[in-house]
Parts: structure tokens; C-alpha cells; sequence
């Protein structure tokens, strides 16, 4: 059987280390990582600012993280606020927290329970998203979508003494997918062939192919079967 040499990483406080292949890496504290860093999980309870692309199989963040490249991860659970200046992809993404991704985020199911500002596409299977806060993608695509209102935890109490109401909704230039469902939503264009749009959705065109339901005081311009 062939030996792992990689070793683990581990930060306490104050400290900085080079990129390279670990297995676990953990930040406890304040932390920057030189070059591309590959690993089978990576922790981060406290900052952690990385210059170049960060692959593992497992990321948590329960932190701030800033990642200089692309984000790889078969599964990330942000708890805290995550900032990409690449791209980011994965098997399952959960936001709990704050994602910034300036390129696309693609990903086979995306859940979101906070706020997230994706620049590019967010891509997947499936899409499932409680809004929280501000949410933003450029363009929205999957096999089944879901945008719907939070609910009345304490997360949400808590956003709402930060940002106006107004402001807790999702706003996108193109939604498309086979299944869609929304609310709080403002969009430009939803295609899909079953299509519900709820209260508090404003959109400038809908393109269904077997079903459109909407709200009463949902807003849409235009309505096109086909």
C-alpha cells in the first residue's frame, strides 16, 4: 500500500504557510497561504487569505475566508463569509452565511439559507434557496428551482436590523430551469416548462411550456406559452 506522505496543517493564531498537497487543514486564528493549495478538508474558525486556487474534498467555514483563485470542494458548508475571486464549484454547496463569487458557481445541488452575490451563473441540478438577504446571480439555471421567503428564525430577525426589508430578496437577469418556483424574486426573463411565480416577484417576461401559476400580486409583464 502505497504511504500518504502529505502532511496535515494546522494553524493557532497568528501564522502563514506556502500552498502545496495537505491532508487536513485547519485555521484556528489568522491565516495566509502562499500558491495553490490541494487537501482533503480544510476548517477555517477564524480568517484565512489564500493567493492562489484552493481544492479539497471537504471545506467549513465558520470564519472569513478570501480565496485569491478558484474554490474546488466536493462539499463546502459556509457558516461565515466566503469570498471567491475566481470561479467555485463542487457536489453540494451550503450557504448559511455570506458567498461572494465573481465568476460562475456550479454546483449538482445549492442551498442557501443566508446571502450570496454570484457574478457569473449559478448552475445546478438543484437549486434551493431561502432568502435571508440581498441574492444576486447574473443568470440562474437548473433542473429544479426553488426561491422562497425565510423563514422567522433569529437568523433572519437579524438581518432584518441590518439591511431594510426591501433589500431581502433575489434579483437576477435570467432564471431557467424545468421546475421553478419563486418569490421575492426580480428577474428579467424565467423560462422553464412548470413555472409557479409568488408574492412579492417581479418579472418582465415569462416563457413556460406546460404550466404557469401566479400570484395575485405577483408583477409580469409579458406571458409566453410555447
Amino acid at each position: 500500500m502505497e504511504q500518504d506522505n502529505r502532511p496535515d496543517l494546522n494553524i493557532n493564531g497568528v501564522g502563514s504557510a506556502a500552498g502545496g498537497r495537505y491532508r487536513q487543514l485547519t485555521i484556528h486564528g489568522v491565516g495566509k497561504l502562499a500558491g495553490a493549495t490541494v487537501s482533503d478538508s480544510f476548517m477555517v474558525n477564524g480568517q484565512v487569505k489564500t493567493d492562489g486556487d484552493v481544492r479539497t474534498g471537504r471545506l467549513h467555514c465558520n470564519g472569513h475566508m478570501v480565496v485569491g483563485g478558484g474554490l474546488s470542494s466536493k462539499e463546502a458548508r459556509i457558516d461565515g463569509m466566503v469570498r471567491v475571486r475566481g470561479g467555485m464549484n463542487g457536489e453540494r454547496i451550503y450557504v448559511n452565511g455570506g458567498l461572494h463569487v465573481r465568476g460562475d458557481c456550479e454546483a449538482e445541488t445549492f442551498q442557501s439559507n443566508g446571502w450570496f452575490d454570484v457574478e457569473g451563473l449559478l448552475n445546478a441540478g438543484e437549486v434551493e434557496i431561502r432568502i435571508q438577504g440581498k441574492c444576486a446571480a447574473r443568470e440562474i439555471g437548473g433542473e429544479r428551482i426553488r426561491i422562497l421567503r425565510g423563514g422567522a428564525g433569529g437568523f433572519k430577525r437579524l438581518w432584518q436590523r441590518i439591511v431594510p426589508k426591501l433589500a431581502i430578496r433575489l434579483t437576477a437577469d435570467t432564471i431557467e430551469g424545468d421546475d421553478i418556483e419563486l418569490e421575492n424574486t426580480t428577474a428579467a426573463v424565467v423560462r422553464g416548462n412548470r413555472v409557479k411565480i409568488g408574492q412579492g416577484c417581479a418579472i418582465g417576461r415569462v416563457e413556460y411550456r406546460s404550466e404557469l401559476l401566479a400570484h395575485p400580486q405577483a408583477k409580469i409583464e409579458q406571458r409566453v406559452q410555447g
